[in-house]
Formats: C-alpha cells, structure tokens, sequence
C-alpha cells in the first residue's frame, strides 16, 4: 500500500517578524507622543482656537450686535474657553428673549438662535411699553420707538420693570381681542389703532381710518368679527366713512356714517 509522500503534518515554521512589527509600532506612537508633546500647543490655541465667525438666528426686532452683547461673545475669543451655559443664561435676562441656544461651530465659528418675544399691544407705562401676547412686558429697544401694534387703553400700571409677566382683567381682555382680531381670516391686522377696555360692558376699538368700533367685552364668535369685516370691506368700496360700527348686538352690525355738512347743518 503506498504511503502519504504530503507536508500536511509538516510543523509551520515560526513568524519572529510579527513581534518585531509590534515593536516598531509600539515605538512609532511614542514617537508621535513625543512630538506632539513639543508642540506649541498654547500658540496654536490662540492662534486658531479663536471666534472668527459669529452666526445670530431668529431676531426680528433684536439685531445681531445686541444679542453678541448681551451673551457676552465676541469675535477674538478663546473659543474652547467660552462658557456657553452662562451665554444662554445672560440673553434670557433680556425680557425680549423668550428662548435662546448658543453653541460651537468648527472650526472657528458660534451659533446663537433665539426665539424673540413678539409685541402685541402697547401700554402706558409713563411713556409706552410693549407687550407680548402671554402679556410679559417689554422695555423699548430705543427711546420712543416701539412696534406698530395696537395701543391698550385702561390698564393702569405702576413701576413694573421689563420682564414682569402682567395679568388681570384689563390686561387679558385686551389680549385677547388682539388675538382675536389678528386671525388671518379676518385680514383686520394692521387697521387697528387703539383698544380701549376702561368701559367693563364695552370693548371700543379705534381703526386707523378713524372710524370706531363698538364690541361686547369679551371678543364674539369667528363669524361675528367676520360679519364685520364685510362691513368694513363694503364701507371701503363704496367710499363711505363710517363713524361707528355698532357690533353689540347679535346677527347685526348698526353703522353710523359721518355726517355731511347738509346734515349737520339743517335748513
């Protein structure tokens, strides 16, 4: 019987390159330790670990500068030295900042989005103030310049500094014929002047062509302020200044025209 003339069994000789390649590696990263660890590291840091490029998301009535400002960030800063926590903390304090996130963006740039709180209404407040539609009060931007929104007439208010949440009758009455009226299926924003809610059993409401709407005290039905509308529309149509809209009373709308110098003076 012939015999088996293969090498399977053959022992496989032994590898002393494989530890050798262990060594070299072992070696190599101590190589690249010992050169990063003569790096300059703190030169290079400040050479290129700095804010250049500042990125500020949803202001509307805030600009960029201020909202920087507030958060304390500028550009030439250490970057990884910024405390982005306290920035976030420092633009909360500003009573126009509803919600605020601050964050890096590499290599050299910071992100700051904001949610703004947006005037609704002013008030009197010694000269006017804004308020926002959950009734947190706002200090103007500048020295007489606010919003253009709708001026509330008969709340009374004191001393109360910007960032004061205000509540009460006269102040969500008002708020919430603002909301009302702004409802893009009325199209009556930006025709209202003034609110006036001194008058417990009656909501007047000043457009600003002059012509004054009377209302129940709390704001009617979608289809009531629609009703309205059409009133309003049809008046514009037809040329004819209206100087009441008696909206009190349910299923009509009472319009007083103003009167011509033939009424006005008889005879």
């Amino acid at each position: 019987m012939p015999s088996y003339q293969g090498r399977a069994f053959a022992p496989a000789p032994r590898r002393r390159s494989g530890r050798l390649v262990r060594w070299l590696r072992v070696f190599g990263v101590l190589a690249v330790l010992a050169v990063l660890a003569h790096l300059p590291w703190e030169e290079l840091r400040k050479r290129f670990g700095i804010v250049t490029n500042v990125r500020v998301e949803g202001t509307h009535y805030l600009d960029a500068e201020h909202a920087l400002e507030r958060a304390g960030i500028h550009r030439g800063d250490d970057l990884f030295a910024l405390d982005l926590t306290r920035a976030r903390q420092k633009l909360l304090l500003d009573s126009r900042v509803a919600e605020a996130r601050v964050s890096r963006r590499l290599p050299r740039g910071v992100r700051i989005q904001i949610t703004e709180r947006l005037p609704v209404l002013l008030v009197d407040h010694g000269e006017p103030w804004e308020l926002d539609r959950q009734g947190v009060l706002l200090a103007p931007l500048q020295a007489g310049v606010v919003a253009d929104v709708p001026r509330l007439v008969g709340p009374k208010l004191g001393s109360e500094p910007a960032g004061t949440h205000l509540g009460g009758g006269d102040i969500e009455r008002g708020l919430s014929w603002a909301q009302s009226l702004a409802q893009p299926e009325l199209q009556l924003a930006g025709q209202v002047s003034e609110l006036d809610v001194s008058d417990p059993s009656v909501t007047a409401i000043t457009l600003v062509t002059g012509t004054r709407v009377l209302g129940p005290s709390e704001p009617p039905s979608l289809r009531r302020l629609s009703a309205l509308r059409v009133v309003l529309t049809d008046l514009s149509h037809k040329g004819t200044v209206a100087n009441e809209v008696d909206m009190r009373f349910e299923d009509q709308v009472i319009v007083r025209p103003v009167a011509t110098a033939e009424e006005s003076h008889p005879g």
